[in-house]
């Protein structure tokens, strides 16, 4: 019985890590495409995406957002990372590192 609860609690886990790096990925790329509008701007864009985390998962997720210009194929475009820890034993961030980005590019 102790091992079938080791098991169970650890793909409990592994479901909860993945929930919240899917969370975060999308998070990211929809905040990128609303900094990439063109009345828009990158930062207005991180602003989204924090907003966008700290409503679906936690505020604690959303400290370490950023947002950059880039240029793909001479088309502008914008990134925004996340930073966070990965969550262990419910929401509590203590795991490891977790990073991800969403990119975009502009259009008119």
């Amino acid at each position: 019985m102790a091992v079938l609860t080791a098991v169970f609690l650890a793909v409990l886990q592994l479901a909860l890590v993945l929930h919240v790096r899917n969370t975060l990925m999308d998070a990211a790329s929809a905040g990128a495409r609303y900094g990439a509008l063109a009345d828009r701007t990158v930062e207005e864009g991180a602003m989204r995406t924090a907003d966008i985390v700290s409503t679906s998962l936690s505020p604690r997720f959303a400290e370490d957002v950023s947002a950059t210009a880039i240029s793909v194929n001479g088309l502008e475009g914008v990134r925004v990372e996340i930073s966070t820890h990965m969550p262990l034993l419910g929401f509590l961030p203590s795991m490891g590192q977790l990073n991800v980005s969403g990119e975009a590019v502009g259009y008119d």
